[in-house]
């Protein structure tokens, strides 16, 4: 007697073999090891897959950004908390722009568009604590010094981590560095971009 005289049909009529059971958990365990490397990419914002065609358009943006931040001059050294609240209130708002145009750029894959959009809610984190920042001194508060958000769970700011996905994608103009978006009362510099 055969394993084959031992197979039961299936729902078809058909007797489903050794092999055949072999191959679908195969490709079955293929697919979780896939999904799971989606997801896990989906749920922490990054994934080592490539932006793809959406990089240009992203470095372009945050090139523009740079532009134009560097163009509103230095902040004058008598500046008060109003005035440089109402300096960081201008930044915010030119890089919220940037943020516009990077949303509708396309990866071109799922996994990529998945870190590409996590890097996005980075950004967006960022800028509600600058918005948070200059409420405060508005509020007549005045903070000591600011820290860029936490990553979760995590002591050092959320900016190392998107630095570090600008720099993997080789999005230059696109640190928080070069486009100063984690100075809030120091003198801003921009400095050159890196080709």
């Amino acid at each position: 007697m055969t394993d084959l005289d031992l197979e039961q049909p299936n729902s078809t009529g058909r007797t489903a073999t050794r092999g055949n059971r072999v191959a679908l958990a195969v490709i079955g365990v293929g697919f979780l090891a896939v999904f799971a490397a989606l997801i896990g990419g989906f749920a922490i914002g990054r994934s080592a897959e490539p932006i793809g065609d959406a990089g240009p358009a992203v470095q372009d943006a945050c090139v523009r950004a740079h532009g134009d931040l560097k163009a509103f001059g230095p902040i004058p050294d008598d500046a008060d908390e109003i005035a440089l609240a109402d300096r960081v209130d201008r930044e915010t708002t030119r890089l919220r722009e940037m943020l516009d145009e990077i949303r509708v750029a396309d990866a071109g894959n799922a996994a990529g568009q998945a870190a590409l959009n996590g890097w996005i809610a980075d950004w967006d984190r960022l800028l509600d604590a600058r918005d948070a920042a200059s409420a405060k001194v508005r509020g007549g508060e005045i903070p000591d010094t600011w820290l860029p958000p936490a990553v979760d769970g995590k002591v050092e700011g959320i900016d190392g981590r998107m630095d570090e996905y600008a720099r993997r994608e080789i999005l230059t103009a696109c640190t928080t560095d070069v486009l100063e978006a984690d100075n809030l009362d120091g003198i801003r510099t921009y400095r050159s971009i890196e080709e």
